[in-house]
């Protein structure tokens, strides 16, 4: 990657906690039982900070996820994002905010099936009002960067899992976004190609200072980030630093 261009581009070089998340809990109807998914998980992140989150499944990991990123919303608690509360907002001011300020990625990507690659990765921008023209100029930048630039006229559905990890990466990234949240992202690829994504990751967050939260089961990945955080029955419940 080209470390001389600008760190706006794709990253900042702040210090500052950008999530906060206090006293979260929340609570599924199953029929006539009440499921305890979160039960007062805290939880800080600063820009620097690479987490990862391992856990049982049904542990509350991707529920924890989605509500930091106002997918979901808490049964009691709030989520900061750079001191502005997320549950403040409505549905509409949420979504917004999530687009701008965040990037998802999941185990398996939605594309629009009648679009290229390119313009799947522009769209985030073109959504948000965004000339066609400079949509499709940023997301070159951003998919040379990550050195797919090559699979533009391509269709996603054609490329290999670990291409459309890739283009999902770019995609996530093209609106400059502070934080990372990914959900499973190597669950459906090989170990090679897992280990490419995983480093990925870790380049964004060390050479860009990206913010990333990451859920996973491989255990070979828990001690990758500077945090790697333990979840059992809907609480943290260990949490080292590298």
């Amino acid at each position: 990657m080209d470390k001389e261009r600008p760190q706006s581009d794709l990253g900042t070089n702040h210090h500052e906690v950008v999530i906060s998340a206090s006293d979260l809990k929340k609570n599924f109807k199953v029929g006539n039982n009440l499921i305890k998914a979160l039960r007062g998980v805290n939880f800080r992140a600063k820009s620097t900070d690479f987490c990862v989150i391992y856990g049982p499944s049904g542990c509350g990991k991707t529920t924890l996820l989605n509500i930091i990123s106002g997918i979901d919303t808490p049964s009691a608690g709030d989520v900061k994002i750079r001191g502005t509360n997320i549950f403040n907002l409505d549905d509409d001011q949420r979504g917004i905010f999530r687009s701008k300020k965040m990037g998802i990625i999941h185990q398996l990507s939605h594309w629009v099936k009648s679009l290229d690659v390119l313009e799947n990765v522009a769209l985030p921008l073109i959504i948000e009002g965004e000339d066609e023209r400079h949509s499709k100029i940023r997301a070159k930048r951003v998919m040379r960067e990550l050195g797919i630039l090559e699979l533009s006229r391509q269709i996603p559905t054609q490329l290999s899992g670990g291409q459309q990890q890739r283009v999902a990466l770019a995609r996530a990234l093209v609106t400059n976004p502070w934080i990372l949240l990914a959900d499973e992202p190597t669950g459906n690829l090989d170990t090679r190609t897992s280990d490419e994504i995983m480093a990925i990751f870790d380049m964004l967050n060390k050479e860009y200072k990206r913010t990333i939260i990451l859920v996973t089961h491989n255990q070979a990945y828990w001690t990758l980030g500077t945090r790697a955080i333990e979840m059992k029955d809907g609480v943290i419940v260990k949490e080292t630093r590298s």
